[in-house]
């Protein structure tokens, strides 16, 4: 069997559920489009992404077995009557567990604190105060 992030054995350890190979190296399949790495590159990837992504496949595996039309799905942004469904875009095709773990992998998680790096410059401060023209804003200036 090629190389995957986990195991039929693993599927059973922690989403409980019986699975045989296929249905993992499928789950890995989605798991990588999700990810954009392959096992082959574990030796780059740390050992706490590496947990996580053995979590996604394992959930992914588990899941997939009882969505038997999971890769006939069409994209379904409403439904009749007054209620309308919208989901994330993998909201059909990934398992929510699965999505849980792949949060927390590292490449994936929250991009929202940027941490400058050495060679890279503060951007200049916006002076907010005054109203000197419209052109320039103004300068601080103390009451």
């Amino acid at each position: 069997m090629p190389t995957t992030w986990a195991t039929a054995a693993d599927v059973l350890t922690y989403a409980k559920a019986t699975v045989d190979d296929a249905d993992v190296l499928r789950a890995q399949a989605v798991i990588d489009l999700e990810v954009g790495r392959l096992p082959e590159d574990a030796e780059r990837i740390g050992s706490r992404d590496q947990y996580w992504l053995k979590l996604a496949v394992a959930y992914q595996a588990a899941w997939q077995v009882s969505q038997p039309d999971e890769f006939e799905r069409l994209d379904v942004t409403s439904t009749g009557g007054s209620q309308s469904t919208q989901g994330t875009d993998s909201w059909m095709t990934l398992a929510p567990h699965a999505a849980q773990a792949l949060r927390r992998v590292s490449w994936l998680g929250s991009k929202s604190l940027h941490i400058r790096g050495a060679g890279e410059d503060a951007l200049p401060r916006r002076e907010v105060y005054g109203d000197d023209d419209a052109a320039d804003p103004g300068t601080w200036r103390p009451l």
